[in-house]
């Protein structure tokens, strides 16, 4: 992912549906994304548009931020994209290379094109197009205004495809002996001319490239709703890939036949050495689930760890309804790491510890893990000494319904008064449903208020929350207007990369990044 890499300039190959800069403070763009994942500080000197994918080229320090500036008011730049379409030029008089230098916006602007005489699959045309430097959507303005728009480019005329099929390929830039260049997206190689399955894995690449790989051998390949006609999602958990299906109109032989082919394209280039594919027919909290497991390839180990930001976590593929880590918390773990320092943190509904092992490993001095079902917290445990931070006491481990150790810590706070010792950092990340220990039953949406009113009222000043559940439909503006009613500000976290918010797809995960007041 990074291209490029010296005292003043860091250049990485964008995916597509990454945007530059985030919009808001708890959307990643890419230089959010390297600040979080990689402490990398960048600053932005150019712009690629969210579907626009390849070279980015940023600053490292404010100077060379301004150098920037000067490079693309003198045109010293030289960038070569390379996009899609739908339209020959050749069919429209155009000549196999012409230039456009239509003003944009009131500003001067020039774009150099060339046509590919090689035909792009599918019956498609391949083009090139030099700038100097960008105005807003240059390349795809006078792309248009020639009459050859960009491949799903729904703005400008583009006919309509997986993502807007323009790449920034090459970046020649003053000081740097050579250019900078950034390989075809794959989906390039296959847009009009492959089987749906073919194209749609590969615009599944298009939209990660290397990113989630630089930070951990554990992410999602496939979500839910990338793959046209299969209701399905593919999880990579270091050599073995994890595939569950929840078309209750498969039989598990369709189901296994179906994702076969697609578990195969995953693969890759990759050293998988087999995959586990699940069959989910109900809700799994009830009882007698009709679902099904099957193994391809070498089974995987009973106990497997995989690694995210150098720590390890324990996974089980095959044997428990739910692998033991939750990748759509990738990002979310790191926010609650980099905050824990010297902090006491309590991790609610703590399933097996994920977020108490990143806040531990990073130096807060405690993190009481809460969770009803005794075999979590032994995985929790068991993921602590993964990562030997069972040693000198600062993991606690507490056996009870997150409800009740909230109102047991209220009564404590009431009754200590000032001796008791408020929470700095808690996480909260409840079950959609769950069956309590007592024969009732726990529904996320009845008792989210409720959970936030506890959270908030053991909270230090200035004291941090994530909140978090995976109620795929549910009322997202009422989860997070719930939490705004309570904390002095709340951060509506956009999922990662790998988890891409899909047109016409009910949102899987949500999260919310809360402050106390001071």
């Amino acid at each position: 992912m990074i291209l490029h890499r010296d005292a003043d300039w860091l250049v990485v190959d964008k995916p597509t549906g990454l945007a530059t800069h985030g919009g808001h403070g708890g959307e990643l763009g890419a230089v959010e994304w390297l600040a979080l994942h990689l402490a990398e500080e960048a600053f932005v000197v150019s712009r690629l548009d969210a579907g626009t994918s390849g070279v980015l080229w940023l600053a490292r320090t404010r100077g060379a931020s301004a150098r920037a500036q000067q490079v693309h008011e003198a045109g010293l730049a030289r960038k070569t994209y390379v996009f899609l379409s739908a339209v020959d030029a050749r069919a429209g008089g155009l000549p196999p290379a012409w230039t456009r230098d239509d003003p944009l916006d009131g500003k001067p602007a020039r774009t150099e094109f060339r046509q590919d005489p090689e035909p792009a699959p599918g019956g498609l045309a391949r083009y090139s197009a030099v700038i100097a430097r960008g105005r807003h959507h240059q390349v795809r303005r006078h792309a248009a205004l020639s009459g050859v728009p960009v491949l799903g480019d729904d703005v400008y005329g583009g006919d309509p495809a997986g993502r807007v099929y323009l790449h920034c390929a090459e970046v020649a830039w003053p000081g740097v002996d050579a250019p900078v260049r950034a390989d075809l997206p794959p989906s390039f190689a296959l847009a009009g001319g492959a089987p749906d399955l073919v194209r749609d894995e590969a615009l599944c690449r298009d939209r990660r490239g290397t990113w989630p790989v630089a930070v951990a051998d554990c992410w999602r390949a496939v979500h839910r709703g990338e793959i046209a006609g299969l209701d399905a999602a593919v999880d990579v958990y270091g050599p073995w890939l994890r595939a569950v299906c929840w078309d209750a109109s498969l039989a598990e032989e369709d189901a296994v036949a179906r994702l076969a082919p697609l578990l195969e394209l995953v693969g890759v280039g990759q050293a998988v050495r087999g995959a586990v594919v699940r069959g989910h027919r109900q809700n799994p909290h009830q009882e007698s689930l009709p679902g099904f497991t099957r193994a391809l390839g070498e089974p995987p180990p009973a106990s497997l760890a995989v690694t995210e930001h150098g720590l390890r976590y324990g996974v089980d593929l095959a044997g428990a309804p739910h692998p033991g880590l939750f990748l759509d918390q990738r990002d979310a773990r790191r926010r609650v790491a980099l905050a824990a320092r010297g902090r006491r943190v309590a991790n609610l509904f703590a399933f097996t510890c994920s977020f108490s092992v990143a806040a531990l490993a990073h130096g807060a001095e405690v993190a009481f893990s809460v969770d009803t079902a005794r075999g979590c917290l032994r995985d929790g445990a068991a993921n602590l000494a993964l990562n030997g931070l069972e040693v000198g006491g600062r993991g606690k481990f507490i056996q009870e319904d997150a409800r009740r150790w909230l109102a047991r810590q209220e009564r404590a706070r009431r009754g200590k008064g000032a001796a008791w010792r408020p929470l700095d950092l808690v996480v909260c990340d409840p079950p959609v449903f769950s069956s309590v220990k007592d024969g009732g039953r726990f529904s996320v949406s009845r008792e989210w208020e409720a959970l936030a009113t506890g959270v908030a009222s053991l909270l230090a000043p200035g004291g941090l929350v994530l909140f978090a559940n995976n109620h795929r439909g549910g009322d997202h503006v009422r989860y997070r207007d719930a939490l705004r009613d309570r904390f002095a500000t709340v951060e509506d976290l956009r999922p990662p990369l790998d988890f891409p918010l899909l047109p016409g797809q009910p949102r899987d995960m949500r999260a919310f990044w809360c402050r106390a007041a001071d």
